[in-house]
């Protein structure tokens, strides 16, 4: 094998170290540089440019990056463009390879804004190239993604797909009248493997055999909806060609066995096929082997399907076909072995699915990179290679170089060796048949080298980056490029110019080669006497206040034996995983968005804690239970903290010792007949699956029912009440359009409606498994909670009676109505609202996603019941009280203005007030408006600073117990009632300095002792006796287990 490839170097250096005249480049052979947007602009955040990944990666953790540098200025070519047109010129250029920066021209990645800075700065470089002749060729995607759509999941979401054609679509309005030549990716394998399923690229996200294989479908998908907008709309006009650039090593078999060949052909489909086959092959798809080993061994992995998706029968065809010419980067090869040179890969990953081993031979020349050497042929391999397997297509190769040392010297002799070596094997494959159609040296100068920083340099041109102007100075290949465009033929590696120092530049009379042009409640009569108190004087609007709760006191006291609950109705109290477990690494558990938040961000909270401990029932669960027992609930809501169930998010692993956890606090509740009450989902998303896209991914539906199905055939046994998500606005709005929760997106507009579909979707699905595969044996019943507080309109007009909707619509009836409404969909206000702002703002659709007519058949009925968490009310105005907020946005979308009057009790919450009859309101709203359906109250409670005579918390208490009691008379389907909380916790963004407990939490103590408060006792009597005793006073605060308990 290395004599062969001995003899193979010894011919390639004697073809060039003799050029033959005959061998010639032909006439209408394009010769360029490449360059890409990070590597050289800088300006990072100059004139309205947006924050991309790299910037936000390099600025987050320099480290990444082997010299801790970035791309902040790097070559400057913001600013040095004209210099860089004029080193084109000096070399005499026929084309020349950039990228577009997307966040330049969309900060936002959405076109509703163009930065019409970043579209002068490209129209001047393009007019600059075009008056010397040089041909503009443009890659709209070389790696920096706007940061704000990779927290949106970015390739791993299938609305990339979307987004792309956007920014396309722009793209081709903007700048094709001057550009024909567009190249929609550079090097797919290096965005998905490198940056999805691996750290050796930003994102960095590492979702080693699941990021890669999203992010190929939808990355070919986007490829195919430019290609089909450029093809339709633009090049009947524009007259242009539009294709891919793909990286291709070359792969030899280590030896010549049919292992060895076999191994060659699954990296080759692993490496680059995988994102070519389904553009350029005949049949389309991905290859079809590559896909039976990932799909045969995710099964073997315990994934409920193929790690690497398919493509429908539709996208197949839409995909085909998809290119006017294909663009190869090659720089170096390996060899490879069916059984030899393997080292541990992760599993799952696209590396362990082909399990192969890959070397080098020592005796090739090494460039600085650890991944760069002369292979001989490599270059001539891959051309045939690619002409062979795709029918002969148009290729241009678009990228191909050497790297050198920083401290190189100009004389460059190894880089000359490289490109010599490289015009030989060029003519070589034209000779052979392949339409090979031009060239793009990397680079025409040094730039940011991704993670290698500044230590390797890949430029014809020097560039001394300690010089405020970024001097660029020729190096010795400059020239001999310059002698290859000049004689096009394949210059000998020895050829020196006369002089190295300066490279005349040729006149604009240079030839042109053809190519010039080539996004009810208060509705009832009490809104009237509402809207009167706002508007009395301060003294009467105390008065009024005052006797108001004054009523609420006199309901609580006038104690009635027929007021009292029903037998059969359950009381209980509730909590959260993270608030409460702690234990946030151990025994295999997975880190949630909420680990990562508070240790990569501890200042968002405001005590700068965290739940890494919290209450540790983790450890001390049979305390609980036996404080539940003293209170004598009949119920216990508790969530699963889906990431100790499953560490990854997916089911490919389910972690034994949190399953067992769950099964010790379930069956210790049933040893003393506490029902447990079991929340799928309470804010605690594995952090794997948010670097996905999370909740803004609509492949998240799928996910959260993969989870789904594990628990309920896990626990199902037991477990008779099963809410599937808490606080569906908490967790769109407030996490995703906002940043008052995890993840703190702060998509806003887009973020909140993305989720609010997908969660819904996820539920539906979510109830239709349990509803028709563990129903019928388990018995139980599924259903959502809603935080469903209370929107009175200011006064009786009809215009604060309709703003009151749209923000009810906002808040919780986005969630509600597709589930619970007779008709099914979004609230049809507030989805016109959103769809007329969209289009004002300049997006090419609504930014709330709609609902197929099957998907509303699906999520329509979609529950058993109703769970609604209440806390409070405030008054809604159509024209008062309006505060700015951000555009677009849920609540610029809404545009209305909110009041809480001074007099209603303040909690230790800056949001919680005690509002007069709040429950009540809420309570007979949700059975207007949805048709009488059976409701638990799943959380209802007070904050306070502390201490253990929490009278305004008993207040509290008696006054929402005493409207559970008006519902019930008026035929409310309640069924049950759980006090928000057990016990104090991690309450959120608040860290530990509100209280919501019944029991107090000493959390400077290492056993998190657990005290009863007075209103726990009094909570235990209203239980026991199944009424409100408001002049029942505890003889002290001592608790204790009753018989029976």
């Amino acid at each position: 094998m290395k004599l062969s490839i001995l003899l193979s170097v010894l011919v390639i250096a004697a073809a060039s170290a003799v050029p033959r005249q005959q061998r010639q480049f032909p006439d209408d052979f394009i010769f360029g540089t490449a360059t890409a947007s990070y590597q050289i602009e800088g300006a990072w955040d100059e004139d309205g440019k947006g924050e991309n990944i790299w910037d936000y990666n390099t600025h987050r953790d320099p480290t990444i990056i082997d010299d801790q540098s970035n791309g902040d200025v790097a070559a400057d070519s913001y600013h040095n463009y004209k210099r860089d047109v004029e080193m084109m010129r000096e070399l005499g250029l026929d084309c020349y390879r950039f990228s577009l920066s997307w966040p330049r021209i969309l900060p936002s990645g959405f076109p509703n804004h163009i930065n019409q800075a970043g579209v002068d700065f490209y129209n001047n470089y393009i007019d600059e190239m075009l008056k010397y002749n040089i041909q503009p060729i443009v890659t709209l995607y070389h790696w920096d993604l706007p940061q704000k759509l990779q927290e949106l999941g970015g390739f791993t979401n299938p609305l990339f797909e979307e987004w792309f054609e956007d920014y396309a679509r722009v793209a081709y309005s903007l700048f094709g009248d001057r550009v024909n030549f567009w190249i929609t990716f550079n090097e797919p394998m290096q965005i998905c493997y490198q940056g999805y399923g691996s750290v050796t690229k930003i994102p960095q996200v590492n979702a080693t055999g699941i990021g890669e294989y999203l992010c190929a479908k939808h990355l070919v998908m986007g490829h195919a909806r430019a290609y089909h907008a450029y093809n339709n709309d633009f090049k009947p006009s524009q007259g242009g060609q539009c294709g891919l650039a793909i990286n291709l090593q070359w792969y030899m078999p280590d030896t010549d066995s049919e292992e060895d060949a076999h191994a060659v052909d699954l990296m080759n489909q692993a490496y680059w096929a995988l994102y070519t086959d389904p553009i350029y092959s005949p049949e389309g798809g991905f290859p079809k082997e590559l896909s039976e080993i990932v799909a045969k061994k995710s099964a073997e992995q315990g994934y409920p399907r193929s790690r690497m998706l398919s493509f429908t029968e539709e996208e197949r065809v839409y995909v085909q076909g998809t290119y006017d010419f294909l663009g190869l980067n090659q720089y170096s090869g390996n060899i490879v072995s069916a059984t030899k040179y393997k080292t541990p890969q992760a599993v799952p990953s696209i590396y362990d699915d082909i399990d192969v081993g890959l070397t080098v031979d020592e005796t090739w020349l090494k460039g600085q990179g650890a991944s760069f050497y002369l292979v001989p042929d490599s270059l001539y391999n891959c051309l045939t290679l690619l002409r062979q397997r795709y029918n002969d297509p148009d290729i241009y190769v678009t990228e191909s170089g050497w790297s050198g040392a920083p401290d190189a010297s100009l004389i460059d002799e190894d880089r000359v060796t490289y490109y010599a070596t490289i015009m030989e094997q060029m003519l070589a494959a034209i000779d052979e048949g392949v339409k090979l159609k031009g060239y793009m040296a990397w680079s025409l100068l040094d730039n940011f080298e991704w993670m290698r920083g500044y230590t390797e340099r890949f430029g014809l041109y020097a560039v001394d980056f300690s010089s405020p102007e970024r001097t660029r100075t020729p190096r010795l290949s400059a020239f001999f490029y310059k002698e290859v465009l000049c004689t096009r033929t394949a210059v000998a590696a020895d050829y020196r110019p006369e002089e190295v120092a300066s490279v005349d530049v040729p006149q604009p009379s240079r030839r042109a080669r053809g190519m010039s042009r080539l996004y009810g409640r208060f509705v009832r009569e009490e809104i009237a006497s509402r809207g009167c108190l706002l508007r009395a004087d301060p003294a009467t609007m105390q008065l009024l206040v005052l006797l108001s709760l004054a009523v609420l006191g006199s309901n609580a006291a006038s104690v009635k034996e027929e007021r009292r609950f029903p037998d059969d109705f359950l009381f209980g109290t509730a909590t959260a995983s993270y608030q409460i477990e702690g234990a946030w690494n151990e025994d295999g558990k997975g880190e949630s968005i909420w680990d990562h938040m508070t240790h990569n961000k501890p200042h968002v909270i405001k005590d700068q804690t965290n739940g890494d401990i919290a209450d540790d029932t983790y450890h001390n669960y049979k305390r609980d239970v036996e404080m539940m027992r003293e209170l004598g609930l009949d119920a216990y809501r508790f969530s699963l903290s889906w990431s100790r169930i499953l560490p990854t998010g997916f089911p490919g692993q389910i972690n034994q010792a949190g399953v067992d956890f769950y099964n010790n606090y379930i069956d210790e509740m049933l040893k003393y007949n506490i029902k447990p009450m079991v929340t799928l989902y309470h804010w605690d998303l594995p952090q794997k699956l948010q670097e996905l896209g999370g909740f803004t991914n609509p492949l998240f539906i799928e996910w959260f029912e993969d989870y789904a199905r594990v628990v309920f055939a896990a626990f199902g046994d037991r477990v008779k009440h099963w809410i599937t998500f808490n606080e569906p606005r908490e967790i769109c709005y407030e996490g995703y359009g906002w940043t008052t929760k995890a993840p703190q997106l702060n998509a806003t507009g887009i973020g909140e409606y993305l989720c609010a579909k997908h969660l819904v979707v996820a539920h539906a699905k979510a109830y239709h498994a349990y509803n028709n595969d563990f129903k019928p044996n388990q018995g139980g019943q599924c259903g959502i909670t809603i935080s469903t507080n209370y929107f009175a309109p200011l006064t009786d007009s009809d215009e604060d009676k309709a703003a009151a909707e749209l923000f009810a619509q906002s808040q919780w009836v986005i969630y509600a109505e597709p589930i619970f409404s007779e008709q099914g969909g979004f609230p049809k206000e507030l989805t016109e609202r959103v769809g007329a702002k969209s289009k004002e703002q300049g997006y090419p659709r609504s930014r709330m996603p709609e609902f197929t007519e099957d998907e509303i058949a699906l999520v329509k009925g979609a529950s058993d019941f109703y769970g609604v968490n209440h806390y409070t009310s405030v008054f809604v105005s159509a024209s008062d009280y309006k505060e700015e907020h951000p555009v677009p946005g849920q609540m610029d979308d809404a545009d209305v203005g909110t009041f809480v009057p001074d007099e209603w009790p303040k909690s230790a919450s800056v949001w919680l007030n005690q509002a007069p009859r709040s429950l009540y309101n809420a309570l007979t709203d949700v059975h207007k408006r949805y048709n009488s359906p059976d409701i638990y109250v799943t959380e209802n409670g007070w904050s306070s600073h502390g201490g253990l005579q929490d009278d305004d918390r008993i207040r509290y208490y008696r006054a929402a117990l005493s409207d559970l009691l008006d519902v019930l008379d008026e035929g409310v389907q309640l069924k049950g009632y759980m006090a928000w909380s057990l016990m104090d916790n991690f309450e959120w963004m608040e860290g530990y300095t509100e209280h919501f407990g019944l029991y107090e939490v000493d959390f400077e103590s290492p056993e998190r002792t657990r005290t009863a408060r007075k209103s726990a006792l009094v909570y235990k009597h209203i239980i026991a006796n199944r009424m409100i005793d408001p002049d029942y006073e505890p003889e002290n605060l001592n608790i204790s287990i009753d018989e029976g308990h």
